[in-house]
């Protein structure tokens, strides 16, 4: 998946994520960086700054794995993506 692709559908989460009333995005913020910011904080992690994007997820999907000791650790970018998109049911 490209980085376009990627943020339509972290764009997408976020609106579904407002839809849900689990988040209230400020002024000026995207829903990309509401559903990031969300992520991040409900699995207690700090979101790392000034990274790419595939950074930042990849950072994710490793925090995730690890903390939760899963033993499914096939979690990259997208695949992190996806995994939210549909426990949300994000389209």
């Amino acid at each position: 998946m490209n980085e376009q692709s990627r943020l339509e559908k972290l764009r997408n989460l976020g609106v579904r994520l407002h839809e849900l009333q689990l988040v209230q995005p400020a002024a000026g913020k995207s829903y990309t960086s509401v559903a990031l910011n969300y992520l991040f904080s409900r699995h207690e992690l700090t979101r790392p700054c000034g990274q790419s994007l595939d950074v930042t997820l990849r950072s994710l999907a490793d925090a995730i794995v690890q903390k939760h000791q899963l033993k499914f650790s096939r979690f990259d970018s997208d695949s992190i993506i996806d995994y939210f998109c549909r426990l949300y049911r994000a389209h």
